[in-house]
Parts: structure tokens; C-alpha cells; sequence
């Protein structure tokens, strides 16, 4: 298993603000969610595009790995990480930072413990208005799907939540507190205290 951090986007919603440089209490996201992978899963890769690496690099986060697919989201970042690893996934954007622990790891475990594997795992909260809410930017994914994303790619379906729909996904249902740590920060309005964006 190899944790695959999202770190390509573009940050259009941050008013020019790179989320790659998010921290908090002073320390880079990057760096925590890669140490924390690194722990469960043994290795950890950074995703990104290829004007990134050098910076990306120079963070000490491990392996960066450029975007094989240029501009075509979270599900281009996950073929280039099933790809280049040879690897189960477990995928991670960069702008989660209130993950912990505790729910990473019950989300590799309820993978771990599925018989059959399924092609993905994704954890599922519920929205405003009580409807199921898949979360497939913290999921595992089996090397098994890499030739079906990019089947995807290439026709152009680049929607990861419909991609892990096609190869009948696996869910796990979290509890409000849970899915409260995979709110993301796509907007300078997110970031609350502790969080900082130079």
C-alpha cells in the first residue's frame, strides 16, 4: 500500500494562493499528511504537476510524482499514482488538514477487512439535507483499477465520485464527527484558526 498525496490543483477559489503551502500551528500539511501515511501505509508519494516538483521536493515529503495526465483532476492524480507505484492507493488531498489519524486508519482497516477487495473504498457521510456524500479525495484504491481510470481519462469522464460509482465502489459509513475532519479548504473564507496559507 502506498499513500498518494493530491497536491496538482490549482487553487482557483484561493485568489491565486497555492493550498500546497497550507499549514498548521506553523507546520505544512504536506509534511504531517505525508509523515501519517508514511506510518500506515509504509511509503508515501506526492502528486502534482510538473511546474510543482522542485518546490514540492524541497518540502522532504518523499517521492513527488508529475500528473501523467495533465490537467484532468483528482482522477488523473490517482492513475499516475496506481501507474508509477505499481500499488494499492490510498489517496489524500492536500487540503484536508483536519484528517487524523484515528480516521485514516479505520478507513485503511475497513479496506484491509473487506473480502472480496473491492476496486476502491471510499468513506461516506451525509450532507446538509441527509443525503449520501461520498468522500473519494480520502479512499483507497486497488492497483486493479489503474487500465479502468484510464479507460476514463482517455474517454474524457474525469468525475472521480462516478469513476468509483463504475467499478462499484465499497463505502464507509462515518459518523458526523468523522466526516466533520474531511471538510476541505477551498476558499481563504475556510481557513480558522491554526491554519495559515503565506
Amino acid at each position: 500500500m502506498t499513500g498518494a498525496i493530491l497536491a496538482g490543483g490549482r487553487s482557483r477559489r484561493m485568489e491565486g494562493r497555492d493550498k500546497t503551502r497550507l499549514r498548521v500551528e506553523g507546520q505544512p500539511v504536506l509534511v504531517r499528511q505525508a509523515a501519517l501515511l508514511r506510518e500506515l501505509c509504509g511509503d508515501c508519494v506526492v502528486l502534482a504537476r510538473e511546474d510543482q516538483v522542485a518546490e514540492l521536493e524541497a518540502l522532504g515529503t518523499g517521492e513527488v510524482l508529475a500528473d501523467l495526465f495533465d490537467g484532468c483532476g483528482p482522477l488523473g492524480g490517482l492513475y499516475t499514482a496506481l501507474e508509477e507505484t505499481e500499488d494499492d492507493v490510498f489517496l489524500l488531498a492536500c487540503d484536508l488538514p483536519f484528517a487524523k489519524r484515528d480516521l485514516l486508519a479505520r478507513v485503511l482497516e475497513a479496506w484491509r477487512s473487506s473480502a472480496p477487495r473491492p476496486f476502491a473504498l471510499l468513506p461516506r457521510g451525509r450532507d446538509a439535507a441527509g443525503q449520501p456524500q461520498p468522500e473519494p479525495l480520502c479512499s483507497v484504491w486497488s492497483r486493479d483499477c489503474r487500465r479502468l481510470a484510464y479507460i476514463a481519462l482517455e474517454n474524457r469522464d474525469f468525475g472521480v465520485r462516478a469513476f468509483a460509482e463504475h467499478v462499484k465502489a465499497r463505502y464507509l459509513d462515518l459518523t458526523p464527527a468523522e466526516h466533520d475532519q474531511l471538510r476541505n479548504i477551498n476558499a481563504p473564507t475556510d481557513l480558522q484558526d491554526g491554519l495559515e496559507l503565506p
